[in-house]
């Protein structure tokens, strides 16, 4: 039984993955949420199905990204229904946080584990009071703002990781996952360009809406 559970919870960011991808790309080609939900579970069919060598497309999607945390796994499920719905998710508000906390998160974590900074912040997940602290501090700040989600997200994490309810002994593995991390890194770097060609776009129709001076005028000055 449990090893049909570890088969089901490592298949969750493949089967997550596969789906939203699919029904996002046949959002640019119809609105319909049926049409949309049917090409993510035909992918997640075909993926079953079709194979590369000898292991199926699905198992080498499982193989790459493993088991999520819950917090990741939360966030690519509102991703799937975002992509099926058509919901605008970076205009809310919960969604930016929890996306920003996990961007940062990994900034701390995945550049130090990798052997790319001295120290290595993965160790604090195994031991000590400062990463559960810093997760207290963002749950606070997540039911002071009425982020509901991301504090009952965090706090499921804990008490797997307490629970013993994964393979893992570090509370870093509960909390984030590397492909939340890239989901969170991706979405503020879609926020900012965003903003960036909004910003652009008013200083080019602010310089055309103003009045250019004639020949041999001069332009007034305030």
């Amino acid at each position: 039984m449990s090893n049909m559970l570890d088969a089901v919870l490592n298949s969750t960011n493949a089967i997550l993955i596969i789906f939203a991808t699919f029904a996002g790309i046949a959002s640019f080609f119809t609105r319909a949420p049926i049409v949309r939900l049917a090409a993510g579970m035909i992918a997640v069919l075909a993926a079953l199905v079709l194979g590369i060598s000898s292991r199926s497309i699905f198992a080498w999607t499982v193989s790459a990204v493993e088991r999520p945390s819950f917090p990741g796994f939360i966030l690519l499920s509102v991703l799937a229904v975002s992509a099926v719905t058509g919901l605008r998710v970076t205009k809310i508000p919960e969604f930016r946080f929890a996306t920003a906390v996990l961007a940062f998160s990994g900034l701390v974590l995945y550049p130090a584990a990798t052997g790319f900074l001295n120290k290595d912040a993965y160790i604090i997940g195994y031991s000590g009071y400062i990463l559960p602290t810093c997760t207290a501090v963002v749950i606070g700040i997540a039911l002071y703002r009425g982020y509901l989600v991301s504090a009952l997200a965090l706090n499921v994490g804990i008490a797997s990781f307490l629970l013993g309810l994964g393979v893992s002994r570090n509370l870093w593995d509960y909390l984030m996952d590397p492909v939340a991390w890239i989901i969170g890194c991706g979405t503020w770097i879609a926020i900012g360009g965003g903003l960036l060609m909004a910003r652009t776009k008013a200083e080019k129709t602010l310089t055309a809406d103003q009045p250019s001076a004639g020949i041999g005028e001069t332009p007034i000055s305030h």
